[in-house]
């Protein structure tokens, strides 16, 4: 996983994922040293821990996660909602396949029902609105370009009550200075434009890279 410009102040984030958060797990650590190996994004550790408290609080039916990199957020979910069915999406399968080995690794006896599904994220989300219409929870941690397209349709489609979850929000600080204008730059505000007007209720948690959490009205 390569250097990521911080939102916090100095080394305080590694700090953090270093020294403060708990691993229900001890092979979270061989996954994030995986993942920095081999140049892969994935949440922080502190994230992670934040998506298993919440998802413990909620207890719900289905979530749809979209974008699985190697698992490590998957794993966090499903340790924090052992009762629920969890689908997740990616495009790339053998960056993908590497959630399996540890699901039976870290989630043992547990036998969390996670579905893989490869495939483009847009095209399989418009193709296929039946199967996730009735979810209750969506992650989404994908290409940064399709996160307003996602809002559109998910928050079009989801059921009432639905929540909608995106990493990155914060962008690595890139979202308060206007001179960055990359496609990313500029759907990453699009995203939040969207979500302000919306009339949802939603929140920010101003951990790791910025989790938006919205429900559906």
């Amino acid at each position: 996983m390569k250097e990521r410009t911080s939102v916090f102040a100095g080394t305080i984030e590694s700090y953090i994922d270093d020294e403060l958060v708990y691993r229900p797990h001890p092979l979270f650590l061989e996954m994030e040293a995986f993942a920095k190996e081999k140049f892969i994004p994935i949440v922080t550790a502190a994230t992670g821990a934040v998506l298993k408290s919440l998802f413990k609080s909620w207890q719900v039916n289905k979530i749809w996660e979209l974008g699985t990199g190697i698992g490590y957020s998957t794993l966090w979910i499903a340790l924090g909602s052992p009762n629920s069915e969890i689908i997740t999406v990616d495009r790339n399968e053998n960056q993908a396949s590497i959630l399996d080995r540890y699901a039976l690794e870290i989630l043992g006896e547990k036998k969390i029902p996670i579905r893989r599904i490869s495939s483009w994220i847009l095209d399989y989300m418009y193709a296929n609105v039946s199967e996730w219409v009735d979810a209750d929870v969506f992650f989404i941690d994908c290409d940064k370009v399709t996160y307003p397209e996602l809002w559109d349709l998910i928050s079009h489609h989801a059921k009432p009550g639905a929540r909608i979850l995106y990493d990155n929000v914060l962008w690595h600080g890139r979202l308060m200075d206007p001179t960055f204008q990359k496609p990313s730059d500029l759907a990453v505000r699009s995203l939040w434009d969207r979500v302000k007007k919306s009339g949802f209720e939603y929140t920010l948690f101003p951990v790791g890279d910025g989790i938006l959490l919205a429900e559906k009205r």
